[in-house]
């Protein structure tokens, strides 16, 4: 019986014995791991953007470097509240001295006061040196329609590592604005209309402004049997006849028409 007692002794050592070893194993491990983790800045990370170095290689770079500067700073966090709970004591023990001296009325014990240690300040991630790493976007802003007097800012997205870069506006007036968008729907009605053609017979003619006045001079001219060479809108180069231009100058004229009573 004594013998069994023994043997379950050893076997109980021996798998404690395992059991450390084995987590000293993973400790050493985890420390070879952090050790050989390069160790990468954000100045690191702006010498790959002035390097030009491809989009998702920065952005790893610095997400990295994020990881590893949260990480320092839970453990100088960790240190900062044990720090705390120390020095407070000091201070509470300093504050209790000097209050039983300042109740004495010995002035040469009030010349024995403690000094009262300060807190340490609480660690903080400066924030604007992952900031200037961001990938910026410039946002496009129509500056003249804006309302609102706004500078020129920044906006960062701490989530998305994106800092949005916005420009200054005005704040124009409803006269102005209006304005503005008559002359942009001109512009676009006019580039519309550049691009119309009708077809007559199967031929495709161009039907811009400049295309009916052409068609119109023509027809003018020619006598009812003529025919006169046409560059179409694919310029191929055929006869046409006076029927037809009058034809795809009418037709012209009504998508014209279309074009400007459907805006």
């Amino acid at each position: 019986m004594q013998q069994t007692n023994e043997q379950t002794a050893q076997a109980v050592e021996s798998t404690v014995s395992d059991e450390q070893a084995i987590a000293q194993t993973s400790s050493n491990e985890a420390e070879f791991t952090q050790l050989n983790e390069a160790a990468i800045s954000y100045d690191d990370v702006l010498t790959k953007i002035a390097l030009r170095h491809g989009q998702a290689q920065v952005e790893q770079a610095l997400k990295t470097a994020i990881e590893q500067e949260q990480a320092a700073h839970v453990a100088a966090y960790q240190q900062w509240e044990l720090e705390v709970v120390e020095i407070e004591a000091q201070r509470q023990a300093a504050l209790a001295h000097n209050a039983n001296l300042d109740d004495n009325s010995d002035p040469q014990l009030r010349d024995q006061q403690l000094p009262v240690p300060e807190l340490p300040q609480q660690p903080q991630i400066d924030m604007s040196l992952r900031r200037a790493c961001y990938r910026k976007e410039h946002v496009e802003v129509d500056l003249a329609i804006t309302t609102e007097v706004s500078p020129a800012r920044t906006e960062f997205d701490d989530d998305a590592l994106v800092a949005r870069i916005y420009p200054q506006t005005q704040a124009h007036s409803a006269e102005h604005i209006a304005t503005v968008q008559r002359a942009r729907f001109k512009q676009t009605r006019s580039a519309q209309l550049a691009q119309q053609t009708v077809t007559v017979d199967e031929f495709e003619f161009d039907a811009d402004e400049l295309s009916q006045q052409r068609m119109a001079r023509a027809i003018l001219v020619m006598d009812e049997q003529d025919t006169t060479t046409w560059i179409l809108a694919n310029n191929a180069v055929v006869e046409v006849t006076k029927a037809q231009l009058f034809s795809a100058c009418k037709l012209a004229s009504e998508q014209q028409t279309a074009l400007w009573i459907s805006e």
